[in-house]
């Protein structure tokens, strides 16, 4: 969305050629080229959408004082609510830094400016008013009133049928010689009738925006869509906006930063609410665990700003309630030597009795890592590979299942806002180490059988059976048990299923 169409840049073009630079009144700054893009079309319908920081607003209002010095001139710019109208940095804010002070005056109990007109008394000029439209009962407010130009500001707020239905209200005399004329000459039929809009991506009616203006598959015959990019704006800190802009989560983010249209709402496959977080002293005892790595070993560079992350998953299932509790996550972006040594710090923590799964990316390479791992980072503990196959989606199918069915517990910890912004952002955010390290662990932990197994000792140095439930030490997978057998002299029987 970063670009115009061959349709939209032609309409431009012929804007440009027609009309030569915007014409621009009582605006006191100078317009960006995108913002300038914007002023020159003079097509019924413009939206002007997408990442936050591009001067939408300002645009907004420049295109509404583009005529007030027309006779006869009126301008109505709506948001949902008075009070959004007069927050700081919005639009009645912004046009008391404009007009204060100059020609025209401001009505505060009509929320207007009203402009000096032809005659000797200044009467009959124009007029720019900001109202409020919140539902349908406010679009009789203005039943009766003509105006030349319209605009919604954050146009994602409105329903469909409310923007619909306040298009009545543009309507413009006809007649060469109507009203006086600006001192360029310009006659309030020369005017265009205008309704223009901006906003960011989301929001509670983001879709039918996203149809009548962004798709070009479903969007409205005629209507504009001018895409707003942060870089467009030179009077912004980018990289200090860019760092503020990176602690939201990721739909979000995306949205606002990169003025992404498509990506949807977070909870498309996971929802926040199904992961309630937890204190570590609510997590029950006698759980048995599984640490689950989805390796990468590339840190952030300019030619690669951000790689894939290494994740480090603990996941405890408790065998008694069903239940599982995400303990600890790592997430972290190193080269391979530290993330290597961080594996095997990590293995220490964890203790014997948390089993290790690392996953095999395919390809020998893939191989020739994970045996490094099981071979010689990891030697002396309970580790296997897993090579998993199939979408990524599907794969995450089932504990998502069980997260919807509470069945999951999040323990709170330093990585708890990546991990659920990466989930709920899932599958259309760029990273998804944290979804694969949990669907990984979750399909371990459930397909493999936990339940009590026994083992018979042949030289009587331990009793004749051991419970396995009780020795958390001892519990694992097959190949656990075959060497807690092979090291006591030990047969293994009831072995729980492969």
């Amino acid at each position: 969305m970063g670009g115009w169409t061959a349709a939209e840049r032609r309409a431009i073009d012929d804007a440009y050629r027609l009309f030569g630079p915007a014409r621009l009144r009582n605006c006191p700054i100078t317009p960006t080229a995108r913002q300038e893009a914007f002023l020159l079309l003079d097509q019924f319908e413009v939206f002007f959408g997408g990442a936050a920081g591009g001067g939408k607003t300002a645009a907004l209002l420049m295109a509404a004082l583009q005529y007030t010095d027309v006779p006869g001139y009126h301008a109505l710019m709506v948001r949902t609510s008075l009070a959004e109208l007069q927050l700081p940095g919005n639009l009645i804010d912004l046009s008391q830094q404009w007009l204060a002070g100059g020609r025209a005056r401001w009505n505060g109990d009509l929320h207007q400016w009203r402009f000096p007109g032809p005659n000797k008394t200044g009467a009959g000029g124009a007029s720019l008013s900001f109202g409020y439209l919140a539902d349908q009962a406010d679009v009789a407010r203005y039943a009766g009133a003509s105006f030349s130009f319209l605009a919604f500001d954050e146009l994602t707020r409105f329903d469909e049928l409310l923007y619909r239905r306040m298009l009545r209200v543009l309507r413009q005399p006809t007649g060469v010689e109507h009203g006086q004329p600006a001192r360029d000459g310009t006659r309030l039929n020369d005017v265009p009738v205008r309704v223009r809009s901006a906003s960011n991506p989301g929001g509670r009616h983001h879709e039918w925006v996203r149809a009548r203006f962004v798709d070009p598959t479903s969007r409205a015959e005629e209507a504009i869509f001018l895409p707003s990019r942060l870089q467009d704006n030179p009077h912004l800190d980018h990289d200090a906006y860019t760092a503020t802009l990176a602690h939201l989560p990721t739909a979000e983010r995306e949205r606002l930063l990169n003025g992404d249209w498509e990506i949807p709402d977070d909870g498309e496959l996971f929802k926040r609410d199904w992961f309630p977080i937890i204190e570590p002293a609510d997590i029950p005892d006698r759980t048995i665990a599984v640490r689950y790595w989805d390796l990468a070993g590339t840190p952030p560079s300019p030619g690669n700003p951000d790689p894939d992350w290494t994740v480090g998953l603990r996941l405890d299932l408790h065998p008694k309630t069903g239940v599982f509790y995400i303990r600890n996550i790592i997430r972290t972006r190193n080269a391979p030597g530290a993330v290597e040594q961080l594996v095997a710090a990590t293995a220490k923590q964890d203790g014997r009795q948390v089993q290790i799964v690392i996953e095999q990316e395919p390809g020998a390479s893939g191989k020739t890592v994970t045996d490094r791992y099981l071979k010689q980072i990891l030697r002396g503990y309970t580790a296997r590979a897993d090579r998993p196959t199939g979408a990524k989606d599907v794969r995450a199918h089932p504990v998502a299942a069980a997260a919807e069915n509470s069945l999951l517990r999040l323990v709170r910890g330093p990585n708890t806002n990546a991990f659920l912004d990466e989930l709920t952002a899932f599958p259309h955010s760029k990273h998804d180490d944290c979804v694969d390290a949990l669907s990984g662990a979750h399909t371990h932990l459930s397909t493999r059988s936990h339940r009590p197994a026994r083992v018979a000792v042949i030289r009587g140095n331990l009793p004749s059976t051991i419970d396995l439930a009780r020795q958390p030490l001892l519990l694992g997978s097959d190949d656990h048990l075959e060497q807690i057998a092979n090291r006591i002299g030990a047969t293994i029987w009831n072995r729980p299923p492969r």
